[in-house]
C-alpha cells in the first residue's frame, strides 16, 4: 500500500453491509417495541382474569408487545449476533456459542439472563386459555425485562463502533 492508497477497513465490507442492515432491521423494531411499551403500561401489573376481560383494543396492545418483544429478541440472536460474529471472523455453530460469544463480548449480561426473557417470550406465545394467569404473569414480566432487551441492542451497538471501529446508522428512540 502507498501512501495514496486508502487503508482498508479492518473488516469485510460485505459482512459489515450485513451487521448494519440486521441492526437496521433490529432498530425499526426496538423502535416498535418502544411504542408498545407506552402502548400498554395502562394495563400492567396484568393477572389471569384481567387478561381475560380485556376488550379488543388492550388485547391488540398486548399482540403487538408480543410479536415485538419476540421479534426483537429473534433478530438479535438469529441475525445481529451471528453477523457481528462473522464480521470478527468468529465461527460459531450452536446458539449457545453465539450466546457465550456475546456475553463475553458483555453484550448481554450472562446466558441465564438471556435465557430467562427467552423463556418468558415462550411461555406469551403460546396462547392456551388455561393458562391465563400464566401468560398474564410472563408478560407483566416480560414488560419490565423489555428495557434489557432494549439495552441489549444499544450494547451491541456500542461494541460495533468502539471495539471495531464501525459506525452504524441507526434510528434512535
Amino acid at each position: 500500500m502507498t501512501a495514496t492508497e486508502p487503508a482498508s477497513p479492518p473488516y469485510d465490507p460485505k459482512l459489515a453491509a450485513l451487521f448494519a442492515a440486521n441492526v437496521r432491521e433490529a432498530e425499526r423494531v426496538a423502535q416498535n417495541l418502544r411504542a408498545s411499551l407506552r402502548r400498554t403500561a395502562h394495563l400492567l401489573p396484568l393477572d389471569g382474569a384481567l387478561l381475560e376481560q380485556l376488550d379488543d383494543e388492550g388485547k391488540e396492545r398486548l399482540d403487538a408487545f408480543r410479536v415485538r418483544f419476540a421479534d426483537l429478541q429473534d433478530l438479535l440472536a438469529g441475525k445481529v449476533f451471528r453477523s457481528l460474529l462473522l464480521l470478527e471472523e468468529e465461527q460459531t455453530i450452536s446458539q449457545l456459542d453465539v450466546l457465550n460469544a456475546m456475553e463475553k463480548r458483555r453484550i448481554i449480561p450472562s446466558f441465564q439472563a438471556w435465557k430467562r426473557l427467552r423463556d418468558l417470550r415462550n411461555i406469551f406465545m403460546h396462547d392456551y386459555p388455561e393458562h391465563a394467569q400464566e401468560r398474564a404473569e410472563a408478560l407483566t414480566l416480560a414488560v419490565a425485562g423489555a428495557p434489557e432487551l432494549l439495552a441489549v441492542l444499544d450494547r451491541t451497538v456500542a461494541y460495533a463502533k468502539d471495539r471495531i471501529g464501525l459506525r452504524v446508522a441507526a434510528g434512535r428512540h
